[in-house]
């Protein structure tokens, strides 16, 4: 009997002696199971839509849709002021004649390419440039304003038998600058084509052990000597040739170049002879003569970094009921863990998914930035987010209030454009298309998503925030960039390779603060201008000004 009470009394006390481990034990796993639960629970809200999407097409989305789209002009019934003020500024445009354009462009641009490929075959044997280009830019998202004469197009291109790997580009502090990178070459010596070694196209590490692509010398040397071949080539060959339907009789191309864009004008003899022309001609957009027209493009050579697969985006935006339950920090990566979908906290397992292009543009530093060390500002690329901000705008077109947000945006555009650029007004160059851009991405996440519980009453609201969100970014002298370092990404895209991206990039970073006061001393006058067109005072939710006020940080 004694025996069995010492054996029972040990007993107790190895349970004494686990109690403290199975407590710690508990308190991990019960955030874990908390995490879970608000995700199978957002699953069980989602489960019906995610699985009527399946049978919807997306092929008008992102990268399955290459086409220029028209300027999206969406107003409320309170929005009266707007309307009128898009009318008398002459922010918008005729169809007929952004038809006109878009037919003139393209048609241009297949010649051009085609010649810059019959040189790259004959000069350059192994650079390959793809026979489609890809349409970006504000022209492809719909937010083009004032006159339809500037397009941008990336010029797909590899070279055959090169084996590159990205490396990351660190700042004189040693922090990795988020979205900038370098190409290494990983082939030996004669298997480099002879061409990259002769126009100084390889950049040896300090020691020689690493061979990096010169892109200063890739973009002067070579693919600006294609551009010049086939503008060069197109001038004698097509000096009479009709455009369409005998409504030009001929036109000419002008080059010049501006990292990572090599920039062409167009001159179209005998303007369209559109409806409306003396008006877009009184509004003083373009300068342009009695038969001349004049359209600008941007072409960015680029080669394909990934085929990224995010969800289909008729799962997007309906997902996480508020923002307050969308999991972040550890209880996120908690979820992704434990769960068997790479982004199921945001679609069930049976989503469609769908391809996301990501390019790498050439970006070498032809402007002071003190945060590029000197060693490394000839060899730079850029990561391009082209392909999702034209997913994110696509999708926007299906929503009203997305579409509140992308107005206001060519309102704020087409009004900048007509405020007066002197030294003494910085605004309009610190502010440009592309901050803009940033601004109303930040709008479209946190004023609109998700759809059903975020509606926008009009412009008027819409521009209210946005108003709103510039100022503060100008008093802080930040502009965070959309997709780096921004912990909500994932509400609008799930699973992109950016939703890791810790770094976050300023987009005013390079503007020095004397220009920053400035600007925002030019924002105040400015703001005089749109007096009456948005809410100045009342803010219907002041939490969707802090949360972009936070990133500021």
């Amino acid at each position: 009997m004694e025996e069995f009470i010492h054996q029972l009394m040990n007993v107790n006390a190895h349970i004494l002696n686990w109690i403290p481990t199975i407590g710690l034990t508990a308190l991990m796993i019960f955030p874990i199971v908390i995490c879970l639960c608000k995700t199978k629970k957002q699953d069980r809200k989602t489960k019906s839509f995610n699985r009527s999407s399946l049978d919807q097409n997306s092929e008008n989305i992102g990268s399955n849709c290459n086409i220029w789209r028209f300027p999206v002009f969406e107003i409320g019934s309170n929005d009266n002021d707007v309307d009128e003020f898009f009318r008398t500024k002459k922010i918008n445009f005729d169809n007929s004649l952004w038809e006109e354009s878009c037919e003139v462009i393209d048609i241009v641009m297949k010649d051009v390419v085609r010649q810059m490929k019959m040189t790259a075959s004959r000069r350059f044997p192994g650079l390959v440039l793809e026979d489609n280009l890809i349409k970006q830019g504000s022209s492809r998202e719909g937010l083009k304003v004032c006159d339809p004469f500037e397009f941008d197009y990336i010029l797909p291109f590899s070279i055959e038998g090169l084996t590159l790997t990205q490396t990351a580009i660190h700042d004189c502090d040693g922090n990795k600058v988020p979205g900038l990178f370098k190409y290494r070459i990983q082939n030996s010596c004669w298997k480099i084509p002879s061409w990259m070694e002769k126009h100084a196209m390889i950049e040896y590490s300090m020691y020689g052990s690493e061979r990096f692509i010169n892109t200063r010398n890739f973009q002067r040397e070579v693919l600006t000597s294609l551009v010049d071949s086939a503008v060069s080539g197109l001038t004698c060959i097509n000096k009479n040739t009709q455009l369409t339907h005998s409504k030009y009789n001929n036109y000419s191309i002008y080059r010049s170049v501006d990292p990572p864009t090599l920039k062409l004008t167009i001159q179209v003899d005998k303007l369209f002879g559109l409806h409306g022309l003396k008006s877009i001609v009184q509004s003083e957009s373009k300068t342009l003569s009695k038969d001349k027209i004049t359209i600008d493009i941007d072409l960015v050579p680029a080669m394909v970094l990934a085929y990224d697969v995010i969800p289909d985006p008729y799962t997007v935006n309906n997902f996480h009921q508020s923002l307050e339950n969308y999991p972040k920090g550890w209880c996120r990566k908690f979820v992704r863990i434990f769960s068997s979908s790479a982004v199921s906290d945001t679609t069930e397992q049976d989503a469609r998914m769908m391809y996301c292009l990501r390019y790498g543009v050439m970006k070498w530093v032809n402007k002071k930035n003190p945060a590029i060390r000197d060693v490394e500002k000839d060899i730079l690329w850029r990561e391009s987010t082209c392909g999702y901000e034209k997913h994110i705008f696509d999708t926007a077109r299906r929503s009203q209030s997305q579409r509140y947000v992308m107005t206001a945006c060519r309102l704020l555009k087409g009004a900048l454009s007509k405020f007066p650029s002197d030294s003494t007004e910085q605004l309009g160059s610190v502010l440009k298309s592309y901050h803009l851009k940033h601004i109303t991405l930040y709008c479209i996440l946190f004023l609109t998503i998700p759809r059903e519980e975020n509606k926008l009453s009009s412009v008027r609201e819409a521009l209210g925030y946005f108003v709103k969100y510039l100022e503060l970014s100008l008093n802080a002298e930040n502009l965070p960039h959309f997709f780096y370092g921004n912990p909500w990404l994932g509400l609008v895209l799930p699973g992109s390779p950016f939703e890791g991206e810790k770094a976050k990039y300023n987009l005013l970073a390079t503007k020095d603060p004397e220009t920053l006061h400035q600007a925002r001393y030019s924002l105040s006058r400015f703001l005089q201008t749109l007096e009456g067109l948005y809410y100045e005072d009342w803010w219907p939710d002041s939490e969707k000004i802090k949360r972009f006020e936070d990133l500021l940080e």
